[in-house]
Protein backbone atom coordinates (compact mmCIF):
# COMPACT_ATOMS: atom_id res chain seq x y z
CA UNK A 1 0.00 0.00 0.00
CA UNK A 2 2.79 2.33 1.03
CA UNK A 3 3.94 2.70 -2.99
CA UNK A 4 0.70 3.02 -4.10
CA UNK A 5 -0.10 5.85 -1.29
CA UNK A 6 2.34 7.63 -2.72
CA UNK A 7 1.53 7.40 -6.23
CA UNK A 8 -1.73 8.98 -5.18
CA UNK A 9 -0.53 11.68 -4.17
CA UNK A 10 2.33 12.42 -6.62
CA UNK A 11 -0.27 12.15 -9.50
CA UNK A 12 -2.90 14.28 -7.83
CA UNK A 13 0.45 17.09 -8.61
CA UNK A 14 -0.24 16.32 -12.66
CA UNK A 15 -1.39 20.29 -13.51
CA UNK A 16 0.38 21.55 -10.87
CA UNK A 17 2.62 24.40 -11.96
CA UNK A 18 3.92 27.47 -10.67
CA UNK A 19 6.36 30.36 -11.84
CA UNK A 20 9.77 30.78 -10.19
CA UNK A 21 10.10 33.97 -8.27
CA UNK A 22 7.44 32.99 -5.69
CA UNK A 23 7.79 32.61 -2.05
CA UNK A 24 5.22 31.86 0.71
CA UNK A 25 5.56 35.11 2.23
CA UNK A 26 4.82 36.98 -1.31
CA UNK A 27 1.62 37.30 -3.10
CA UNK A 28 1.98 34.24 -5.79
CA UNK A 29 2.73 35.50 -9.21
CA UNK A 30 -0.18 35.99 -11.42
CA UNK A 31 0.74 32.51 -13.93
CA UNK A 32 0.12 30.41 -10.08
CA UNK A 33 -2.79 32.00 -9.87
CA UNK A 34 -4.54 31.02 -13.14
CA UNK A 35 -3.25 27.84 -12.41
CA UNK A 36 -5.06 26.98 -9.52
CA UNK A 37 -8.07 29.00 -10.60
CA UNK A 38 -8.07 26.22 -13.42
CA UNK A 39 -7.55 23.72 -10.64
CA UNK A 40 -10.56 24.55 -8.87
CA UNK A 41 -12.89 25.02 -12.22
CA UNK A 42 -11.78 22.05 -14.21
CA UNK A 43 -14.77 19.73 -15.14
CA UNK A 44 -12.39 16.74 -14.95
CA UNK A 45 -9.38 15.42 -15.68
CA UNK A 46 -7.88 12.48 -17.52
CA UNK A 47 -4.09 11.46 -18.25
CA UNK A 48 -1.53 8.81 -18.83
CA UNK A 49 1.51 8.54 -16.78
CA UNK A 50 4.90 6.23 -17.16
CA UNK A 51 6.47 5.72 -13.65
CA UNK A 52 10.00 4.74 -12.88
CA UNK A 53 10.65 3.17 -9.01
CA UNK A 54 14.34 3.63 -8.12
CA UNK A 55 14.11 0.68 -4.66
CA UNK A 56 17.47 0.93 -2.79
CA UNK A 57 17.10 -2.91 -2.56
CA UNK A 58 16.65 -3.81 -6.45
CA UNK A 59 19.33 -3.67 -9.09
CA UNK A 60 17.17 -2.99 -11.48
CA UNK A 61 14.49 -0.15 -11.08
CA UNK A 62 11.12 -0.94 -11.66
CA UNK A 63 8.96 0.44 -14.82
CA UNK A 64 4.82 0.70 -15.09
CA UNK A 65 2.89 3.12 -16.83
CA UNK A 66 -1.33 3.52 -16.58
CA UNK A 67 -3.73 6.18 -16.61
CA UNK A 68 -5.33 8.67 -13.78
CA UNK A 69 -8.88 10.30 -13.70
CA UNK A 70 -10.09 12.66 -11.34
CA UNK A 71 -13.57 13.83 -10.94
CA UNK A 72 -14.75 17.06 -8.36
CA UNK A 73 -15.18 17.35 -5.73
CA UNK A 74 -13.89 13.85 -4.40
CA UNK A 75 -13.89 11.47 -7.34
CA UNK A 76 -9.87 9.97 -8.10
CA UNK A 77 -9.39 6.56 -9.60
CA UNK A 78 -5.45 5.51 -10.63
CA UNK A 79 -5.13 2.40 -13.07
CA UNK A 80 -1.70 0.87 -13.79
CA UNK A 81 -1.72 -1.05 -16.66
CA UNK A 82 1.96 -2.30 -17.74
CA UNK A 83 3.18 -4.62 -16.33
CA UNK A 84 0.44 -5.50 -14.38
CA UNK A 85 -3.07 -4.48 -13.52
CA UNK A 86 -3.59 -2.54 -9.96
CA UNK A 87 -6.28 -0.05 -8.98
CA UNK A 88 -6.53 2.84 -6.40
CA UNK A 89 -10.43 4.10 -6.27
CA UNK A 90 -11.56 6.96 -4.46
CA UNK A 91 -15.05 7.88 -3.92
CA UNK A 92 -15.96 10.53 -1.52
CA UNK A 93 -14.93 8.70 1.94
CA UNK A 94 -14.01 5.73 0.36
CA UNK A 95 -10.52 4.10 -0.67
CA UNK A 96 -10.13 1.08 -2.44
CA UNK A 97 -7.09 -0.45 -4.18
CA UNK A 98 -6.61 -4.10 -5.62
CA UNK A 99 -3.70 -6.14 -6.85
CA UNK A 100 -4.41 -7.92 -10.03
CA UNK A 101 -7.77 -8.05 -12.28
CA UNK A 102 -8.85 -11.14 -10.16
CA UNK A 103 -7.50 -9.50 -7.23
CA UNK A 104 -9.29 -9.56 -3.92
CA UNK A 105 -10.35 -5.54 -3.09
CA UNK A 106 -8.79 -3.71 0.02
CA UNK A 107 -11.04 -1.13 1.76
CA UNK A 108 -8.53 1.42 3.32
CA UNK A 109 -10.92 3.76 4.00
CA UNK A 110 -10.12 3.30 7.58
CA UNK A 111 -6.44 4.13 7.24
CA UNK A 112 -4.95 6.74 8.61
CA UNK A 113 -2.51 7.06 6.19
CA UNK A 114 -4.47 6.82 3.42
CA UNK A 115 -7.05 9.35 4.57
CA UNK A 116 -4.02 11.63 4.89
CA UNK A 117 -2.90 10.69 1.14
CA UNK A 118 -6.51 11.52 0.07
CA UNK A 119 -6.99 14.98 2.17
CA UNK A 120 -3.57 16.27 0.61
CA UNK A 121 -5.29 15.49 -2.66
CA UNK A 122 -8.12 16.96 -2.35
CA UNK A 123 -6.39 20.14 -0.84
CA UNK A 124 -4.22 20.20 -4.25
CA UNK A 125 -6.86 20.29 -6.31
CA UNK A 126 -9.09 22.57 -4.34
CA UNK A 127 -6.59 24.87 -5.78
CA UNK A 128 -6.58 26.31 -2.33
CA UNK A 129 -2.94 27.96 -2.07
CA UNK A 130 -3.41 28.91 1.55
CA UNK A 131 -4.09 25.25 2.63
CA UNK A 132 -1.30 23.81 0.49
CA UNK A 133 1.03 26.10 2.02
CA UNK A 134 -0.22 24.52 5.14
CA UNK A 135 0.45 21.01 4.32
CA UNK A 136 4.08 21.74 2.56
CA UNK A 137 7.08 24.06 2.85
CA UNK A 138 7.39 25.47 -0.59
CA UNK A 139 10.73 26.07 -2.16
CA UNK A 140 11.57 27.17 -6.08
CA UNK A 141 14.91 25.52 -7.38
CA UNK A 142 16.39 28.26 -9.52
CA UNK A 143 15.01 29.71 -12.93
CA UNK A 144 14.39 33.25 -13.14
CA UNK A 145 11.30 35.68 -13.19
CA UNK A 146 10.38 35.44 -17.02
CA UNK A 147 12.05 31.47 -17.34
CA UNK A 148 9.13 29.08 -18.64
CA UNK A 149 10.74 26.07 -17.24
CA UNK A 150 10.97 25.84 -13.88
CA UNK A 151 11.14 23.41 -10.63
CA UNK A 152 9.18 23.27 -7.58
CA UNK A 153 10.25 21.50 -3.97
CA UNK A 154 7.29 20.52 -1.75
CA UNK A 155 8.29 18.97 1.61
CA UNK A 156 5.59 17.59 4.07
CA UNK A 157 4.88 19.97 7.44
CA UNK A 158 2.84 17.02 8.76
CA UNK A 159 2.37 13.81 9.37
CA UNK A 160 1.57 10.98 8.32
CA UNK A 161 3.46 12.10 5.02
CA UNK A 162 6.24 13.51 6.52
CA UNK A 163 7.19 9.92 7.94
CA UNK A 164 7.00 8.42 4.53
CA UNK A 165 8.27 11.68 1.79
CA UNK A 166 11.09 13.41 2.36
CA UNK A 167 10.05 16.02 -0.10
CA UNK A 168 8.29 15.97 -3.72
CA UNK A 169 9.99 18.02 -6.77
CA UNK A 170 7.68 19.17 -9.68
CA UNK A 171 9.85 19.78 -12.81
CA UNK A 172 7.60 21.70 -15.98
CA UNK A 173 7.22 24.41 -18.41
CA UNK A 174 4.53 26.78 -19.29
CA UNK A 175 2.15 23.89 -20.51
CA UNK A 176 1.93 22.74 -16.76
CA UNK A 177 3.62 19.51 -14.76
CA UNK A 178 5.81 17.26 -17.28
CA UNK A 179 8.25 15.39 -14.49
CA UNK A 180 7.32 15.02 -10.83
CA UNK A 181 10.04 12.77 -8.44
CA UNK A 182 9.07 12.14 -4.91
CA UNK A 183 11.91 11.51 -2.49
CA UNK A 184 11.00 8.94 0.08
CA UNK A 185 12.77 8.94 3.76
CA UNK A 186 14.20 5.53 2.80
CA UNK A 187 16.23 6.49 0.35
CA UNK A 188 13.99 5.55 -2.62
CA UNK A 189 12.36 6.88 -5.30
CA UNK A 190 9.82 7.45 -7.91
CA UNK A 191 10.09 9.37 -11.54
CA UNK A 192 6.84 10.12 -13.01
CA UNK A 193 6.26 11.44 -16.40
CA UNK A 194 2.82 12.84 -17.57
CA UNK A 195 1.50 12.27 -20.85
CA UNK A 196 -1.73 13.14 -23.22
CA UNK A 197 -2.90 15.50 -20.05
CA UNK A 198 -6.59 16.51 -20.60
CA UNK A 199 -7.74 18.78 -17.57
CA UNK A 200 -11.08 19.85 -19.73
CA UNK A 201 -12.29 16.11 -19.34
CA UNK A 202 -16.48 15.61 -18.99
CA UNK A 203 -17.28 12.08 -17.93
CA UNK A 204 -20.48 10.24 -19.04
CA UNK A 205 -22.27 8.58 -16.79
CA UNK A 206 -21.75 5.19 -18.00
CA UNK A 207 -18.09 6.08 -17.92
CA UNK A 208 -17.93 6.87 -13.83
CA UNK A 209 -20.09 3.91 -13.16
CA UNK A 210 -17.03 1.57 -14.91
CA UNK A 211 -14.86 4.16 -12.95
CA UNK A 212 -16.27 3.88 -9.71
CA UNK A 213 -18.94 1.12 -9.31
CA UNK A 214 -17.14 -1.47 -12.09
CA UNK A 215 -13.15 0.00 -10.62
CA UNK A 216 -12.19 -0.87 -14.40
CA UNK A 217 -9.94 2.00 -16.75
CA UNK A 218 -12.09 3.44 -19.56
CA UNK A 219 -12.08 1.25 -22.74
CA UNK A 220 -9.61 3.33 -25.33
CA UNK A 221 -8.14 5.45 -22.80
CA UNK A 222 -4.70 6.99 -22.80
CA UNK A 223 -2.19 4.72 -21.91
CA UNK A 224 -4.98 2.35 -20.46
CA UNK A 225 -5.19 -1.54 -21.03
CA UNK A 226 -7.72 -3.24 -23.95
CA UNK A 227 -10.66 -4.08 -22.04
CA UNK A 228 -11.62 -7.03 -20.23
Amino acid sequence: MRSSAACCLSLALACLAASPGWSETSEPPEHLTRVLERMASTPGVEASYVERKEISLLVAPLDSRGVIYFVPPDRFARFTTEPGFSSLVVDGEGVRFREGRGGEEVDLSGSPMARGFVESFMVLWSGDRAELSRLYELELLGGSSDAEDWALRLTPRHAPLSRLIGAIVLRGDGGGMRVMTVEEKDGDRTVTTFERVDSQRRFAEPELRRLFESREPLVGAAGAATAP
